[in-house]
């Protein structure tokens, strides 16, 4: 089955991620973005969603949101626990690359997994090495 990714966040973080997204690897026409703006409520924001849903009755959806609890989580949630939808929340942009290259090669279930993992992997601190040399204050 064919599946698509509907990104969601506060204000522009989903057309903003999505943009960067299209920069990086290309235009992806599976891949929507609804943002959840300050004139927006529960209501208005699943009106969005469903228009989406609408459109794409025949396929899979992943929601990936900004930020656990937050109203496009809530209201991606709802919509999951009554359809066959997945969820993944504190999506990255390294995260969002990988999981866009692997639609329709998976089941729904494995690219939400796929999609955390990738996520995770994505944060990485710098680590700042200081060798023996600059470390001695002696210069000896």
């Amino acid at each position: 089955m064919k599946q698509i990714i509907i990104i969601t966040g506060h204000n522009h973080f989903a057309s903003g991620i999505l943009s960067s997204l299209t920069m990086i690897a290309g235009t992806k026409d599976n891949v929507y973005a609804v943002d959840f703006l300050s004139d927006d409520n529960d209501l208005s924001l699943e009106g969005k969603f469903n228009k989406i849903i609408d459109e794409n009755k025949d396929k899979e959806i992943l929601f990936t949101c900004d930020l656990m609890g937050g109203t496009p989580f809530k209201v991606a949630s709802k919509l999951a626990f009554t359809n066959n939808y997945e969820v993944v929340t504190g999506i990255n942009l390294g995260g969002l690359i990988d999981t866009s290259m692997k639609l329709d090669k998976m089941s729904i279930g494995e690219l939400k997994t796929s999609c955390k993992d990738a996520s995770i992997k994505s944060v990485i601190p710098l680590e700042k090495v200081i060798t023996k040399e600059e470390s001695s204050s002696e210069g000896i």
